[in-house]
């Protein structure tokens, strides 16, 4: 089955004598691909999959404007959330934090999206 119609005689004798293609009108597919795409996505269960950026976005609204500049969330992955640190002092405060810190990301994003946080120097 072809996705799109064949072009009549009329409009490829002109684009051959133009030497290009007229774009065709496709906005009748884009309600197609969007219904198919979602069920795709639904079927492999990527629908209610978690998204880490709302983490590394809401980073800067749970920490003060100093930590936020010094630190910040570089990957989440198996459900732990690492922060990359610039200096020792930032990282000692943290450490101390740690608690408070998981405490609040798991309020806002659940338990069993972030089990722990990582502090790493660099």
């Amino acid at each position: 089955m072809r996705y799109r119609p064949r072009r009549p005689v009329k409009d490829r004798v002109l684009a051959e004598w133009r030497g290009y293609w007229e774009p065709q009108d496709v906005s009748k597919y884009e309600q197609e691909i969007e219904s198919v795409v979602g069920k795709a996505m639904k079927g492999l269960g990527l629908k209610d999959r978690f998204n880490e950026e709302q983490v590394f976005e809401a980073w800067n609204e749970m920490v003060d404007n100093f930590i936020g500049s010094n630190a910040r969330p570089v990957v989440l992955e198996k459900k732990v959330l690492s922060i990359q640190v610039l200096h020792s002092t930032v990282h000692y405060e943290l450490e101390r934090m740690k608690g408070q810190l998981l405490q609040r990301m798991q309020e806002r994003f659940g338990a069993e999206n972030i089990r722990d946080i990582r502090f790493r120097l660099g």
